[in-house]
């Protein structure tokens, strides 16, 4: 039996949450962002272009967790909106957990301030990674997390590539295997 997804999120990573962007500040020396698409294009024009992000995704995070293996999905929103009717928050068609925590962003300043964060128990299984992928490349989800809760490898996919945050793989080794997904730019971004 595994412990609520948020108790072990904040168990192990605190008050962050778990949103790329945020991440990256905290755990930069974790930190490996790679490209969906080639010359670093956002946004997918053909099912070719779609297929290649697929392809990218599901190769990385294949790399990071294992068939069959327990994950966490976690959902960081700047808002919570309340679903109307029977009606639940929910990615590709596997719903989160009623539960939610309120997570401050890295420059809090005031109430308003603030993620909301649910999650969802799944394994590792690319059909519905696959589902997902496609929503968050047409930025139809943000804030989208992947979390191994054996290696704390996180997958922070978005609309234009992907942020990770290694635990049991050294991001060196993430950065050489695909290097040609990397960004060019010394700041990696």
């Amino acid at each position: 039996m595994h412990p609520h997804p948020l108790a072990w999120w904040q168990s192990h990573f605190g008050g962050i949450a778990p949103r790329g962007h945020i991440l990256r500040r905290a755990l930069p020396e974790r930190w490996v962002r790679l490209h969906s698409l080639p010359g670093a294009k956002r946004y997918a024009e053909s099912e070719e272009e779609y297929r290649e992000i697929q392809q990218r995704h599901l190769t990385v995070a294949s790399t990071l967790f294992n068939a069959d293996e327990p994950l966490y999905v976690f959902r960081a929103s700047e808002s919570e909106a309340r679903p109307h009717g029977k009606v639940r928050h929910q990615l590709a068609g596997r719903q989160f957990r009623e539960a939610v925590a309120v997570m401050p962003t890295a420059t809090q300043t005031d109430d308003e301030d603030r993620f909301y964060v649910r999650a969802l128990v799944s394994k590792w299984k690319p059909d519905f990674f696959e589902e997902a992928i496609r929503l968050l490349a047409d930025w139809q989800e943000v804030g989208i997390s992947f979390v191994s809760p054996s290696t704390r490898n996180i997958f922070c996919p978005y609309d234009g590539g992907m942020d990770i945050f290694t635990f049991s793989i050294a991001p060196e080794e993430l950065c050489t295997r695909f290097a040609a997904w990397q960004s060019t730019r010394p700041d990696g971004m």
